[in-house]
């Protein structure tokens, strides 16, 4: 077989490979030259390759995920089917995700980097819940942002090395939470307003991919893995909330529209 080792004489490629096959002292097998030399016979160069170009995926798929959702509430002005709680719940899972993965040393970004683009899109939902809400004043909102950013502090300047592990061993109790509430509101309200089924479905998709990416990574984190397992889940039954209230939801925003006419008549 024709070896590519000639490939790390070009521009960037010594950089991406060395992303995708990191040599270390565990696994002094599994580096970039090695892999170049010998990548149509070696399945666990493959393998890794593989597993990096699902994280890289994920990564820039989480840039679209709750798109949807956001444009459906813009373009009704309204937060209904969204759960406040749920939506403050989620900025604490996504930055403990986030500030755990930025402090791990030799975790991989592909491990942990949607977390960021997640988090991002959250807050965006939070701040149209402060706006689009009738029962929110400032006080809330700016209580939540210095709540927030001493939180963010403590977790990322305060907290000991050896304890961060407890940012992720928390996900679980607080994703149950989150979701759970989320789910709790859609049955009270029997109908899942601006929830989208592209949303839902990503979110399936992307925590079962990132149960496989977790398992196929050099150094298996069995926080993440568990945190990735219990998502799944819970977003598989609000998938499934979405079908159940598929007509009810449409019946909602038809009467939503009938009131509006009324109210401008």
């Amino acid at each position: 077989m024709v070896s590519l080792l000639f490939l790390l004489e070009l521009p960037f490629v010594p950089q991406l490979a060395n992303f995708v096959w990191p040599s270390s002292d565990d696994s002094l097998l599994l580096s970039p030259e090695y892999c170049l030399e010998y990548i149509w016979d070696k399945g666990d160069c493959w393998k890794s390759l593989i597993v990096k170009l699902l994280g890289v995926a994920m990564i820039a798929g989480a840039f679209l995920n709750k798109a949807p959702v956001l444009i459906n509430v813009m373009t009704k002005q309204s937060v209904a089917g969204l759960s406040k709680a749920a939506l403050y719940s989620e900025v604490i899972v996504y930055s403990n995700a986030f500030f755990y993965g930025l402090r791990t040393e030799g975790l991989p970004f592909t491990s942990y980097g949607e977390n960021g683009a997640l988090l991002l899109q959250t807050v965006l939902l939070v701040a149209c819940c402060w706006k689009f809400s009738q029962n929110v004043n400032p006080s809330e909102w700016i209580l939540a942002l210095v709540v927030y950013s001493v939180y963010s502090y403590i977790c990322m300047e305060l907290v000991p090395q050896e304890s961060i592990s407890y940012l992720m061993q928390s996900l679980v109790p607080i994703n149950l939470y989150a979701k759970g509430v989320q789910i709790v509101k859609i049955f009270q309200e029997g109908h899942t307003g601006n929830q989208s089924v592209v949303t839902l479905t990503m979110n399936i998709v992307g925590t079962t991919i990132r149960v496989g990416t977790t398992l196929g990574e050099s150094v298996i984190d069995t926080n993440l893995l568990l945190s990735h397992a219990s998502s799944a889940a819970l977003n598989g039954t609000l998938l499934g909330q979405y079908f159940y209230y598929q007509t009810a939801t449409a019946e909602f925003w038809k009467r939503q529209e009938q009131d509006d006419k009324k109210k401008k008549a």
